[in-house]
């Protein structure tokens, strides 16, 4: 089959008054290819509904809210075939929702599809990738292969030093989907442990090597919070690393992994 923007709801996730809500929205209501679009929140206020109801969006409230019971919510609003989230204070390119169908159009058993990114600074793009990104893109070298990432060995070799998929790019295939879709006790690493998860599955990782997202890094970026408040990642990542490696060896790497969190 072949996936048409009408197969994809893209769900964006707003916390009380983000300034950066309004340009994140607009940059997805103007895809060269349309989708469905909703806003999901479980702060609902008047500022929201506003900017929602300036492009036509509906609204869904979560009732129980929370970091990763948000993510959930968001997702159980898909009724389409491809569903993802989005970030209220991030960018999509205008061609994302094209070239990642495209993406997902070449794959023989698709699974999900992420793009390469750009971090956003201070309010102005990157014109180079930081040191994070460049080495996220040596990482998922193994997925560049179009035969080589159908295979369980592909998708964990990309993964087995760390995370290299950036979870607002992704493109989830719902039927694929494990149910819970991100588990609770992964605050600050939920993403990755689904990522594990389905990488053990029948099916491929779908990779577009352009950029296609720039991603905002500030303080109060929900990983950066987790980050600088408890030790959460480092528990979690080393336990996700202990799934790929035995544990002393897993240590060593976060030893080194560990350090990325500065650039956060």
């Amino acid at each position: 089959m072949k996936y048409t923007g009408e197969d994809l709801t893209i769900v964006l996730c707003a916390y009380k008054e983000c300034p950066y809500l309004e340009k994140s929205l607009r940059a997805l209501m103007n895809q060269t290819v349309k989708c469905h679009v909703a806003v999901s929140t479980s702060t609902p206020n008047e500022y929201i509904s506003r900017i929602a109801g300036k492009y036509h969006v509906p609204v869904c409230v979560n009732p129980d809210g929370g970091h990763v019971k948000d993510y959930n919510f968001a997702m159980r609003q898909v009724k389409t075939k491809l569903g993802m989230i989005a970030h209220q204070d991030d960018l999509l390119s205008q061609r994302f929702v094209e070239k990642s169908l495209k993406s997902l159009n070449m794959a023989s058993d698709p699974i999900l599809s992420f793009t390469d990114y750009l971090e956003i600074h201070n309010d102005v793009p990157d014109r180079k990738p930081s040191v994070m990104i460049r080495i996220k893109r040596l990482l998922v070298w193994p997925m560049r292969i179009p035969l080589f990432r159908r295979t369980v060995f592909a998708k964990r070799l990309g993964q087995c030093i760390g995370n290299p998929i950036t979870h607002p790019s992704v493109i989830c295939v719902m039927d694929r989907m494990p149910d819970p879709l991100f588990r609770l006790q992964y605050q600050a690493s939920m993403d990755w442990d689904l990522w594990e998860r389905l990488s053990w599955e029948k099916g491929e990782f779908a990779y577009v090597g352009s950029v296609l997202l720039l991603h905002r890094m500030t303080s109060e970026n929900a990983t950066a919070k987790l980050i600088h408040s408890t030790n959460a990642r480092y528990s979690e990542e080393y336990e996700i690393l202990s799934r790929f490696w035995p544990k002393p060896v897993a240590r060593i790497i976060m030893h080194f992994y560990s350090r990325s969190a500065k650039y956060y």
